[in-house]
């Protein structure tokens, strides 16, 4: 006989698509366990369980060995935290279709409470992963957890600059957490471990899909109090991530771009239809009064750029000359009328100083403007 959080993961993985469906069963049945006991003419009592639900419930029960489920997560350090335990995220529970069970390796702290999302293309620009940087520092200076996919560009960014200032982040993951998915940041998983979480709706050894993004996209706009899309082509799954905020009554806010960048579009398609425009921290900030009141009250809300840090004159000059798009040493040169050798160790110690990232081919591009 299986206990009733047991009950509740094997009901989860035959209904892990319609979360609906499963609390419509529940609350009419009363638990879980009473859910998988009954006959399937009790279940098409419930409005929308059709006979290929039910008997997909009752066939399915009898296959699933939960208990190997449960052995794995703990072999694994992972937690699974069902919507009527304590530990389930307050934020979470507010959005219409939260899901019924999360797998959670990491921890959830008082502070995720406040969370803004970052989300963006694949295919980022300079221009975006500067503008990424710049804003997930911030975020992270203000004491603010920042939630992302774990997908490549943007969310990689933010979730590296949350690490690298030793703030919080939060990835969700379209996957189970068996499955490490970009390959290649699987040891920026076992950081985000360490500062944050990962957490997952999907049972522990589901591959990625196509399908299951769209759905991973909603809990990490439910997690945070706002959207932030920085770049983003019209198709791109962070307008996905912005349509469920809106519907779930948060902020979106938007970076606009090079007009004839095809990752500007989706962003200016959102201000168009709304949408905060984005050029500084404050736009945000300034948006939600909790951001504003804790933001106002954090010890750790730091600026960018320090005006105290001891840069000589010379490197501000370099510093001050130049723009916000990438440029060439030879260039620069010319602008500061300074000798190339001289040049390139003032350029390599605001690259280790972190103001400036040297791009391929001698080109360099502030950090944060």
């Amino acid at each position: 006989m299986s206990t009733e959080f047991e009950s509740w993961l094997i009901l989860n993985r035959i209904l892990n698509d319609c979360p609906s469906k499963f609390r419509k069963l529940v609350e009419f049945f009363g638990t879980a366990e009473r859910v998988l006991s009954v006959s399937d003419n009790d279940l098409m009592l419930v409005e929308g369980i059709d006979e290929k639900v039910s008997k997909s419930i009752s066939n399915q029960c009898r296959e699933i060995d939960i208990q190997k489920e449960i052995e794995e997560t703990k072999k694994n350090g992972v937690k699974v935290i069902a919507s009527f335990m304590d530990e389930y995220p307050k934020a979470l529970k507010n959005i219409y279709d939260y899901p019924p069970v999360i797998y959670l390796k990491g921890s959830f702290e008082k502070s995720d409470s406040v969370a803004m999302a970052v989300v963006g293309t694949r295919m980022m620009t300079s221009y975006g992963k500067n503008i990424c940087e710049y804003i997930t520092k911030e975020l992270v200076n203000a004491g603010i957890t920042v939630v992302s996919g774990l997908a490549r560009g943007i969310d990689t960014i933010s979730h590296r600059m949350c690490i690298e200032e030793k703030g919080r982040t939060i990835a969700v993951l379209g996957n189970g957490l068996n499955n490490h998915y970009p390959p290649e940041n699987r040891k920026l998983e076992d950081k985000i471990i360490e500062n944050g979480a990962l957490i997952s709706e999907f049972a522990m050894n589901v591959r990625p899909d196509k399908a299951n993004f769209p759905r991973r996209n909603r809990l990490i706009s439910g997690l945070s109090m706002g959207v932030i899309v920085v770049e983003a082509d019209e198709k791109s799954g962070a307008l996905i991530t912005a349509k469920f905020a809106v519907e779930q009554g948060k902020d979106v806010f938007a970076v606009p771009g090079n007009i004839y960048s095809k990752y500007s579009k989706g962003p200016h398609k959102l201000i168009k239809n709304g949408a905060k425009l984005v050029e500084t921290f404050d736009d945000i900030i300034n948006e939600i009064n909790v951001l504003k009141n804790f933001v106002k009250n954090t010890q750790k809300n730091i600026r960018i750029l320090k005006e105290n840090k001891n840069l000589n004159k010379e490197s501000k000059i370099v510093l001050e000359s130049m723009g916000n798009e990438p440029i060439h040493i030879d260039l620069l040169a010319d602008k500061t009328e300074m000798q190339v050798e001289k040049l390139s160790v003032i350029l390599l110690g605001l690259v280790m100083d972190g103001f400036i990232s040297e791009l391929h081919g001698k080109n360099y591009i502030k950090k944060y403007n």
